[in-house]
């Protein structure tokens, strides 16, 4: 069940003032310090590369006037063709070995920069979560919230789910707190518990393989969970088999706790629609999404997914949201001219990049990456501000530490991936000459005992874009 609330001044006013010059879209974010970079008047805000939820930032953002034409000169034939020999020539580097895909498109006219083996479709890992982030914002505004609701009436209690998957202790409580009190008023002195979890179907997702909740890489989907159903409060800890069930438990507890007792055992049923009834809110979506690509978090991405489903009017199971991403990033691609064997290409299998049956060509990645870039979907502009920067925030926050590539903290953006002898890095640039550039670089083939390597392979390959030839 999504709500809405009020849309961030400071988010939108910097979407706003980046859509007016697209191509000089880093410059502006820059200096109104929407994020950090080397024009922000003060530094990166400190936190985990992962676990805890990515906090916002607090800090003033200072209105500057837009850029002039001088900050997007015209483009420099012979120093595109440089960067495609450069970045190409990481090609021999000894963990490459000759694996090596990327494509970089222009954002303002959607001309490819560079490329290599770039019409392949290839693993993209974790950096799928750029496509089911930008599948949910082409499909809600970001300003609503999953509620879960307790209805009680005749001495039932039914907690209903409604997505919130990111329930804290405290929020939980909250709901217990408000359901006593409405018990309290009807004159319930004792109540039985249902639990009504018809809102997504979800659960595992058979795609996943050897990467799904069983290693801790992902809680199954539900309608509810309690801190995302990480058991011992880690991302990659041990993860609840079943979420909802879990949570239910809990709440049942908390009402004990608060003074009105639960008899019997927890059953199943659906909540009345006019029954008196109380509720708690999550985040916004647009929060959701900054923290699943702050800190790649795998149960996040797949409530994405089953969001973008509902939204399409399909199945909420994990196949129908692994489906609905897919159909609407066709949508996406054919709409911004990508070519017909690349779209024949993509295969999606579910929304967060755990599967190895994904696949993506890296052309088709650059060019929606390039897209979002541009300014000509104002939905799709939270991203820019979202994915991690090198040397800063989330999951990049200790990459780019070579001597190579320290030129590159601060510069880069984008959102990182790793799967079983796939290493990715997708997102957004500003490359030399001024233009920004959306791109996708996979480092593949190589053996599991050499992932550190590969993974300073793909940061290399990325640090081209922004030296100066």
């Amino acid at each position: 069940m999504v709500g809405t609330v009020s849309e961030r001044i400071w988010r939108t006013t910097a979407i706003v003032l980046c859509a007016v010059v697209p191509g000089s879209f880093y410059l502006i974010g820059d200096l109104t310090d929407a994020f950090p970079g080397v024009l922000t008047v003060r530094g990166a805000q400190e936190g985990p590369q992962a676990g805890p939820q990515a906090q916002a930032e607090d800090w003033e953002r200072i209105p500057a006037a837009a850029p002039g034409p001088e900050a997007a000169p015209e483009p420099d034939l012979e120093k595109a063709a440089d960067l495609e020999r450069r970045m190409a020539s990481h090609a021999e580097d000894p963990v490459v070995a000759g694996g090596l895909a990327f494509s970089v498109v222009d954002a303002d006219t959607g001309e490819v920069l560079a490329a290599r083996d770039a019409d392949v479709a290839r693993t993209p890992a974790s950096t799928i979560k750029l496509l089911t982030a930008a599948a949910v914002l082409r499909l809600y505004t970001g300003d609503e919230v999953l509620t879960t609701r307790a209805t009680v009436e005749d001495g039932l209690v039914t907690l209903q789910g409604g997505g919130d998957m990111t329930l804290s202790e405290e929020d939980l409580r909250d709901l217990a707190v408000k359901t006593v009190a409405l018990a309290t008023e009807q004159g319930s002195t004792e109540v039985s518990l249902a639990l009504d979890d018809s809102y997504l179907a979800g659960g595992a997702n058979p795609a996943w393989g050897n990467n799904g909740a069983a290693g801790g890489w992902v809680t199954p989907t539900a309608t509810l969970a309690l801190d995302e159903g990480w058991l011992d409060g880690q991302q990659y800890g041990p993860k609840s088999m079943d979420p909802a069930g879990d949570a239910a438990r809990r709440f049942a507890e908390l009402l004990e706790e608060e003074g009105l007792p639960v008899a019997g055992k927890l059953t199943t049923a659906q909540a009345a629609d006019e029954a008196p009834s109380v509720e708690v809110h999550s985040a916004p979506l647009s929060e959701i999404v900054r923290h699943t690509l702050q800190i790649s978090d795998n149960t996040t991405a797949e409530l994405l997914a089953h969001l973008v489903a509902d939204a399409r009017g399909e199945e909420t199971t994990p196949q129908g949201a692994a489906a609905a991403v897919e159909a609407e990033i066709r949508d996406l691609a054919a709409e911004i001219g990508v070519s017909e064997e690349d779209l024949a290409a993509l295969e999606i299998h579910d929304g967060s990049g755990l599967s190895r049956q994904d696949k993506v060509p890296p052309a088709l990645f650059s060019a929606v990456l390039a897209h979002v870039a541009s300014g000509e979907e104002s939905a799709l502009q939270q991203i820019l501000f979202d994915i991690p920067i090198a040397g800063l925030s989330g999951t990049l926050t200790e990459r780019f530490a070579a001597d190579d590539t320290d030129l590159a903290r601060g510069l880069v953006r984008g959102k990182t991936g790793y799967l079983g002898g796939a290493a990715t890095l997708a997102g957004v640039v500003v490359l030399p000459d001024g233009r920004t550039a959306g791109y996708s670089i996979v480092v593949h083939g190589f053996d599991g005992a050499d992932a550190v390597a590969a993974r300073e392979a793909v940061d290399a390959v990325a640090a081209e874009m922004v030296k100066v030839a």
